[in-house]
């Protein structure tokens, strides 16, 4: 990693997309966002990142930063060699199939390097994150889907066809609620902060309490998981009953992944672990609850340190991957 080498990164989210610039010991130089508007198909959203992807350029070039290439993290199973999207993505629809490696390429004029989206940020956070100690890593985003990423030997796994690491659709009770992908009883299904307002607003139909009347100005409609958190610290009942519900599914599934690759660590990252509380801690003791013993006694759970900012830092840390 040259000293002088500054790092564009773009991050695709299911509701936002997040980029920016930074220098090889991970200080930003430059970062912003703008919303993902996936309902407006694939072919905008392509348009979209070649244009923020121009902005970062364009940008680096104002101040004299030396960009070699441009790092995207897309969600979905990702061809990291042509940088195509060749899994679903339940939360993007259409975007299955689309080459961003090559269009990007063609627009931007500079290498292109594309993984998935949590591949991307477990990058970040084995780099300068909560994993940066560590040879073997699991990071799991809990958010608007759940994703996850494997670090082993300090290199990410890919699996056959470029789709291991999708943890959040592992099946954790066969006859449980729809997934976004199709199936049943998937961990994105019971973790999701869709099933977390889902879930809130069905134990309030028929009895808003007194402390979700006044975070929600007494409309139903106003529900956010931000509002759910704002409830939780005020200690209301349900708001702390469906966080540890949904803490409880996440060990359980993450239980199952520690006895499989028994890693040094788990990091946890995204919106949902933004909120404080006891979330964390409520995830480390389910997993230590169901897994082997052997498989937990030097594991490390812990919330990712970077933010909303590793999947852009991971994605502009792609191409020295290569």
């Amino acid at each position: 990693m040259s000293q002088d080498q500054i790092f564009a990164g773009i991050d695709i989210g299911g509701t936002s997309i997040k980029f920016g610039l930074f220098n090889n010991k991970g200080e930003i130089l430059y970062k912003s966002q703008k919303p993902t508007m996936a309902d407006k198909g694939p072919l905008p959203l392509i348009h979209l990142i070649s244009n923020i992807g121009e902005q970062l350029l364009y940008y680096a070039a104002e101040e004299d930063h030396d960009v070699k290439y441009v790092g995207v993290g897309s969600p979905g199973a990702v061809n990291s060699k042509t940088g195509q999207v060749v899994g679903p993505c339940p939360n993007i629809q259409g975007w299955t199939g689309m080459e961003i490696g090559k269009t990007l390429q063609e627009r931007l004029n500079v290498p292109i390097y594309v993984d998935n989206d949590v591949n991307s940020m477990t990058l970040a956070e084995c780099k300068f994150g909560a994993g940066r100690n560590s040879k073997s890593v699991v990071c799991v985003t809990v958010g608007t889907g759940i994703g996850g990423g494997v670090m082993i030997g300090s290199k990410v796994l890919h699996g056959h066809n470029y789709s291991a690491g999708e943890l959040g659709h592992m099946t954790i009770n066969f006859d449980g609620p729809e997934c976004a992908c199709g199936n049943h009883g998937c961990i994105e299904a019971f973790c999701s902060s869709r099933q977390i307002i889902n879930s809130v607003k069905i134990k309030l139909s028929n009895n808003m309490t007194d402390i979700f009347k006044d975070v929600l100005d007494g409309d139903l409609n106003n529900l956010t998981v931000k509002k759910i958190f704002a409830a939780y610290h005020k200690g209301e009942s349900i708001a702390v009953e469906v966080f540890k519900e949904t803490a409880r599914y996440l060990g359980i599934g993450l239980a199952g992944i520690v006895n499989l690759l028994n890693p040094e660590t788990v990091v946890i990252g995204g919106g949902i672990t933004d909120g404080g509380g006891t979330f964390i801690q409520d995830v480390e003791d389910e997993i230590k609850k169901r897994a082997f013993s052997s498989a937990t006694e030097k594991l490390t759970v812990a919330k990712a340190e970077l933010g909303n900012d590793a999947g852009f830092i991971g994605a502009g840390l792609l191409g020295i991957e290569k």
